[in-house]
């Protein structure tokens, strides 16, 4: 194994350059103007095609790990950049694909491309160097997904992009940072998780059909059955709810999801807020979705909870495993 970083360029804000901007060709093209970056200890791999994260996709996400698994033995850690707007996402997913994974793999980005004087930038990618790098720096070994942005390392899974302009883009609404970073890079060694005994391998198999649905007041829940019944190949539904996991409790609305739980699909009920929990039962409304078999999100991230499920379905699970599967946390992705 080489004491280097490998920096894996999936496209993004931070890695474009130019007027007007477009992906950086090279690695050279990124650290131009910023020659200290030439001198840490880093090998660069791009893909073939740069995207903008809004085109993420289930193959981009099997790509990605199989570049991580190719090239796992032979570095200390990986730097991913990687567009902000689904970075939550990816980093959600890898962190289920990965298995004992014990090695940092960070994700980064910026608000403002590097060629930009008041970027943020060359601070999140050298914090993440940093990270990935940890014997090189003395820093202790983080053996998780972590996204690094501003001044704070965050669990991937935990993870939510949370301002669309301002530098601290991203937050951990129900989990602490795993690191706080200032002059010194502070890791709270509580917070993260363990190193695994086990070998390490990845698994490929992701199962989008997926149907995640926003709760408003004036729903008519015959849309929701009427789409179900017309996408046969929807194999689970995410109900963002309202507040501590509510929804109506009319009749029609309780009657749509007893017909679709009753066709095996899992429906996982995960709150719209920030931060906060699914509490199951509490109220009226979430005894009945209990009694019908919902699945408790409890404090999972939308983007976690989808991922989540995506991996699960993956598996060719029972519906029953299913369920039990949102009882208990992979990798830290929820508190059970």
């Amino acid at each position: 194994m080489e004491n280097k970083v490998l920096i894996i360029n999936t496209g993004g804000t931070i890695g474009m350059v130019g007027k007007p901007l477009r992906p950086a060709y090279n690695w050279s093209e990124i650290t131009k103007g910023y020659s200290m970056l030439e001198k840490f200890p880093t090998d660069y791999y791009q893909f073939e095609k740069l995207i903008d994260s809004s085109d993420v996709t289930t193959d981009f996400w099997i790509n990605l790990v199989e570049v991580i698994e190719k090239n796992y033995d032979k570095y200390l850690g990986f730097v991913i950049l990687h567009g902000t707007d689904t970075m939550a996402y990816t980093g959600s997913m890898l962190s289920f694909l990965l298995k004992n994974l014990a090695k940092p793999v960070v994700l980064t980005g910026a608000q403002a491309p590097m060629v930009n004087p008041r970027s943020d930038g060359l601070q999140n990618l050298i914090n993440s160097i940093y990270i990935a790098g940890h014997k090189l720096f003395d820093t202790p070994l983080i053996p998780e997904v972590c996204i690094c942005f501003r001044d704070s390392l965050l669990r991937a899974n935990r993870s939510k992009k949370t301002d669309s302009n301002n530098y601290y883009g991203f937050s951990s609404p129900n989990y602490n940072p795993l690191a706080e970073i200032a002059t010194e890079i502070k890791v709270i060694s509580d917070r993260i998780l363990k190193i695994p005994n086990e070998k390490f391998y990845v698994e490929k198999n992701i199962d989008a059909n997926v149907l995640l649905l926003e709760l408003f007041p004036g729903l008519n829940s015959k849309y929701i059955s009427d789409f179900i019944e017309s996408n046969k190949n929807i194999k689970a539904l995410i109900l963002k709810t309202y507040g501590s996991g509510n929804t109506p409790t009319s009749e029609d609305f309780i009657e749509t999801l007893k017909s679709i739980s009753k066709k095996g699909i899992p429906i996982l009920d995960i709150t719209q807020c920030i931060s906060g929990s699914v509490k199951m039962p509490l109220y009226e409304s979430t005894d009945k979705l209990s009694k019908l078999g919902i699945i408790n999100g409890s404090d999972i991230t939308s983007e976690a909870g989808l991922t989540k499920m995506m991996y699960l379905l993956g598996k060719n699970l029972s519906l029953q495993e299913i369920k039990n599967a949102f009882t208990s946390s992979i990798c830290g992705e929820q508190t059970v």
